[in-house]
């Protein structure tokens, strides 16, 4: 689902800079509002007078060193209308049959257990971390904040600097057709894409929000402020990643542009948005231009039926390997899978190539760990060896210069993909 500007970025970063300017204890706030947590610590500081959406619209526009091209209509809605508006969007923008391909992918890479329902999740987690939003589709293009009073509240004027960077983007760049809806939420170029207008609108947030308050951010590296997870219960850590990781190493790598070039560098990135999450965690590869690759996949099962085509990333490749896993993951060269029904049964090839044989090592070593941990007796075959996960099987070997990941629900259904991947 596009989903730029959906999660709530003003409740993740609003405390920890509250609890630095007032020491003292604050009333607690109510917990079915997480608003109410940001009204309770920046309410009594001040900074936050009541202001128009005009003039809220000027100061984020002064503070992100863009000016807006139209104003940006405002709505403001109940918690109950903005679940039903939700339902209505997720629905439009995320259908059961493009939920499924995602989880099947998920699945066959082990990133989310089986049982698990993707898209119910994932409703869940917009339902409970989103209180405002910019909606970017052409017959939209309007924000919405939930105010039972129709106020801008501390809270609101937060999430809305966040929300109306998106606004001033999107007459930029057009958000909604920034990338083709065939490129799926958890592919490696629309993470990038994500990274870059979450960062930069979290950035922009992060600075009205200190301005607000009275605090100079001129000294502080803004890159290494950290967010925490926030309504994320236990749920998957793909999903956890795919939605928050865009907002934390996002705006890393947009300080590292205004670092570089000031706000005219962070805006030219909307002409040119970084490719890969490689160049958005490695900022200098993106500012050096370092290329990537999507290798070819030439390989098809018989009577397989493609649901699920794209890249994974280093940003996911992280993920997957577990934590620590950040050098293993570096050295990333480009990556291509795929994933088919065949028969009823999911089969998934992934290939990856690497910057050298050293980081090609690498990597293979941490996947073949990981596989390992969950079969103590591996076996080879061919220029595969061969791993249990429970009713799934996955193989992995080297091919042609690249490390080649296969896994399938089906013993028979792996053998086969494997069989004719050796005639290859």
């Amino acid at each position: 689902m596009k989903k730029a500007a959906l999660i709530l970025a003003g409740l993740l970063l609003a405390a920890p800079w509250a609890r630095a300017q007032d020491p003292s204890p604050a009333p607690t706030p109510d917990p079915a509002d997480p608003t109410a947590l940001i009204d309770t610590l920046l309410g009594t500081l001040g900074g936050f007078n009541d202001v128009t959406p005009a003039e809220l619209q000027k100061d984020v526009a002064e503070v992100g060193g863009v000016p807006f091209r139209s104003d940006v209509p405002l709505d403001y809605m109940s918690k109950a209308d903005l679940i039903r508006y939700l339902h209505e969007l997720f629905d439009s923008e995320y259908p059961p049959d493009k939920a499924m391909a995602d989880q099947r992918m998920l699945v066959a890479f082990g990133l989310l257990p089986e049982g698990v329902d993707l898209r119910a999740t994932r409703a869940r987690l917009l339902e409970e971390n989103v209180v405002g939003f910019y909606d970017e589709r052409p017959n939209k293009r309007r924000l919405y904040a939930v105010s039972e009073h129709q106020r801008l509240t501390p809270a609101n004027q937060i999430i809305l600097a966040h929300e109306l960077r998106h606004a001033l983007q999107d007459q930029y760049m057009d958000l909604h057709r920034a990338l083709p809806d065939s490129v799926s939420d958890f592919d490696d170029r629309r993470l990038a894409l994500m990274s870059l207008v979450e960062g930069d609108a979290t950035l922009v947030m992060t600075k009205f929000m200190a301005k607000r308050i009275g605090v100079d951010t001129g000294g502080l590296d803004l890159g290494a402020l950290s967010v925490p997870d926030v309504g994320m219960g236990d749920v998957a850590p793909v999903l956890r990643d795919e939605l928050v990781l865009p907002y934390i190493t996002g705006m890393r790598f947009a300080s590292a542009l205004l670092q570089k070039g000031g706000w005219p560098a962070v805006k030219a990135a909307w002409d040119r948005p970084p490719f890969s999450t490689e160049q958005v965690l490695h900022p200098e590869k993106y500012l050096a231009g370092e290329p990537s690759s999507m290798p070819p996949l030439t390989f098809a099962p018989r009577g397989g039926r493609v649901i699920s085509d794209g890249v994974l990333g280093e940003m996911l490749i992280r993920t997957w390997l577990g934590p620590g896993s950040d050098e293993a993951a570096a050295g990333w060269g480009g990556d291509h899978f795929k994933v088919w029904d065949v028969g009823g049964r999911t089969l998934l090839v992934w290939r990856s190539v690497w910057d050298g044989a050293g980081d090609r090592a690498e990597f293979a070593a941490a996947a073949r760990r990981l596989l390992a941990a969950g079969d103590s007796a591996p076996t080879p075959r061919g220029a595969f060896t061969v791993y249990n996960r429970g009713r799934w099987r996955a193989a992995l070997g080297e091919m042609d210069g690249a490390t080649v990941f296969v896994a399938a629900d089906d013993a028979g259904t792996l053998g086969a993909a494997l069989d004719e991947l050796g005639k290859h």
